[in-house]
């Protein structure tokens, strides 16, 4: 298996991966063009011997509250690569490039139903947030936050523009201490 960034060249396979991975959740071609020239998104591929792409993760940062945050916006590998490892060397990659950014938090979305992806995320040192978002996929699907930091020093910061249903109030940003955040046992890898 071969890992690196992808660029323009990798558009159609990225568009073919995705639509193959979500179908009715995929990015357009236009999105992950957007993507691949942003200075602020990064796209790490996983490219078979054989040359397909097989796997890929998108983030992009921006600064949130004063703090670089690393949003994910996908991670997919074709089903018949899964559980060999590629998710997680793909979101080693991303992690460690944002490292040297000095990106202090990471943060994506996952459905309340993907347990797959909540457990691996959760084996990756991710932590679930008491946020819900209330139909965040095209087919009502609520969404859960789950974060990460990459720093020490930072307690992790969480977005509620929505209801939250662990709490039952809607609110700017709160900062969360670690005993508060949740982690349950049971997105896209």
């Amino acid at each position: 298996m071969r890992y690196g960034k992808a660029n323009l060249l990798d558009l159609l396979s990225l568009e073919r991966l995705e639509q193959t991975c979500f179908a009715c959740e995929a990015f357009s071609r236009r999105l992950i063009k957007n993507h691949l020239v942003n200075p602020r998104a990064v796209v790490f591929k996983a490219t078979a011997p054989s040359g397909e792409i097989i796997g890929n993760i998108i983030g992009v940062l921006k600064k949130e509250r004063g703090i670089l945050t690393g949003r994910i916006f996908s991670l997919c590998v074709l089903e018949s690569y899964r559980k060999g490892g590629v998710a997680a060397h793909l979101l080693r990659l991303l992690e460690e490039e944002w490292r040297l950014l000095d990106v202090g938090q990471l943060r994506l979305e996952v459905g309340v139903l993907n347990t797959v992806a909540q457990r691996f995320y959760i084996r990756h040192g991710y932590l679930q947030t008491p946020v819900i978002l209330p139909g965040f996929y095209r087919n009502g699907t609520d969404a859960l936050i789950m974060t990460k930091c990459l720093s020490e020093k930072k307690t992790p910061l969480v977005e509620t523009p929505y209801l939250s249903r662990a709490n039952g109030i809607a609110g700017p940003f709160k900062r969360l201490p670690p005993s508060s955040r949740v982690a349950y046992q049971n997105h896209h890898p």
